[in-house]
């Protein structure tokens, strides 16, 4: 029995081998028809034409996009980075690098390249901050580029890394003291909104430490936050209120003190972030030039921002509430509402010359926006050329209507898209 079961172990052991031979005879008349070509990835996407990117479009600008941006112009540098404006197809943008002669650089004592890899990370961590407070009012980032390779002076420079961002223009004193009463509402309604942004991010409470007008451009007529680069996540650490006391910059006098709570000074960023808005902003903004019943209102804003008195969620609420008070016409007083009784009103009509400046900006018409005709005839009254106002088919972001103001009525002609308002005795 022993013999029987040990020639049985033996043919089977042959069977198998034979089995397997079989299989490897099989694999290698299969491969010996093919060729093999080992597995490759597949190639890298081109990159984008120019003409063909829309920044509307959510397709992040690459190196290789970078590298065909034109008509570079350096606009802004500081000690980690300098600004370029520069062009890819019909968009202008902003292009974001290491400032190889700014003080992050030349107080480095490392290598050329650690300490470009140093202000580098400076520069994506601030993409990334933008990218993670994406709102209306924070500028768009549109791309990147981290190359692989470390930086080299060159030649050829290499290594070279930088983020695009949407264009905007700065916040210049001149260019803002020339707009109008409304066009800088605008601006003031857009800090209100950028406040109450930081002191609700999806981050947590955020502390911009040195803010400035420098930190922010107009874009479309928006004021959008533009550089992040002090940004702090979180209130101050505390173990008791008297950690958490705002000192007046400049006289080092205690504006206001706040409370510690479970370690942390409960809406100081809120409310440090609103000082320093209207120091650097809002008194740039609002102080001047609106309806003279809104003067007061205005100045009693400013003030209680600046002292401490109100956080950043109490400022926006504060700027809505001017906003919605400018686009009504509620400050407007019963006697001035009145006066429109002493004009004739003309519907679907208009008068084309009689033309006038009325402001210190070159132009050779009187145009502003109204709340209502009464408005409209109360203005008219107050500047010694107008006898007669147009209301035309145009309305501003605050739904008030466009109105031209008119020395004469004579040429009356007509539009059914305007009204003709004429002082009585006058035209």
């Amino acid at each position: 029995s022993d013999m029987m079961v040990s020639r049985v172990w033996v043919y089977m052991t042959v069977y198998l081998c034979l089995c397997l031979l079989a299989n490897i005879i099989m694999v290698v008349v299969f491969l010996s028809g093919h060729y093999w070509t080992p597995l490759t990835p597949p190639p890298p996407l081109p990159p984008l034409q120019p003409y063909e990117w829309d920044p509307s479009s959510g397709q992040n600008l690459k190196c290789a996009d970078i590298s065909s941006i034109s008509n570079l112009s350096i606009i802004g540098f500081g000690w980690t980075k300098a600004v370029y404006r520069g062009q890819y197809g019909k968009t202008w943008l902003a292009i974001k690098t290491v400032h190889t002669s700014g003080h992050d650089m030349t107080e480095c004592f490392d290598s050329v390249s650690i300490c470009y890899k140093q202000s580098a990370a400076k520069i994506i961590k601030e993409a990334r901050l933008l990218q993670e407070l994406s709102h209306t009012n924070v500028i768009k980032v549109f791309g990147e580029c981290v190359p692989s390779m470390k930086y080299s002076a060159g030649p050829p420079v290499t290594g070279i890394v930088s983020i695009v961002t949407e264009l905007g223009h700065p916040v210049d004193v001149i260019g803002v003291l020339r707009m109008s009463f409304e066009e800088r509402l605008q601006l003031a309604r857009d800090v209100g909104r950028i406040l109450y942004h930081l002191a609700q991010s999806p981050l947590g409470t955020l502390l911009m430490q040195d803010l400035r007008r420098e930190q922010f451009v107009i874009s479309d007529g928006l004021l959008k936050l533009s550089d992040v680069d002090d940004i702090v996540i979180g209130d101050p650490v505390c173990t008791s209120d008297m950690d958490c006391t705002i000192k007046d910059g400049n006289k080092e006098s205690i504006l206001i003190k706040l409370s510690c709570v479970n370690g942390l000074c409960k809406g100081f960023n809120s409310r440090l972030n609103a000082i320093h808005a209207s120091q650097h902003l809002m008194r740039l903004l609002i102080l001047y030039g609106g309806p003279a019943a809104l003067e007061s209102t205005c100045q009693h804003l400013v003030n209680r921002q600046s002292f401490g008195l109100l956080d950043s969620e109490a400022v926006y609420k504060e700027i809505q509430m001017l906003v919605k008070n400018y686009s009504s016409g509620v400050y407007l007083s019963p006697a001035e509402k009145e006066i429109i009784h002493s004009y004739t009103v003309l519907h679907g009509s208009t008068v084309f010359a009689a033309d006038f400046s009325c402001s210190t900006i070159l132009s050779t018409r009187c145009v502003q926006s109204v709340s209502s005709p009464a408005e409209g005839a109360w203005l008219c009254l107050q500047l010694k050329k107008c006898v007669a106002f147009v209301l035309i088919d145009e309305w501003t972001w605050t739904g008030r209507q466009v109105v031209v103001f008119k020395t004469g009525a004579r040429e009356v002609k007509a539009n059914e898209r305007h009204t003709l308002y004429i002082r009585r005795g006058q035209g």
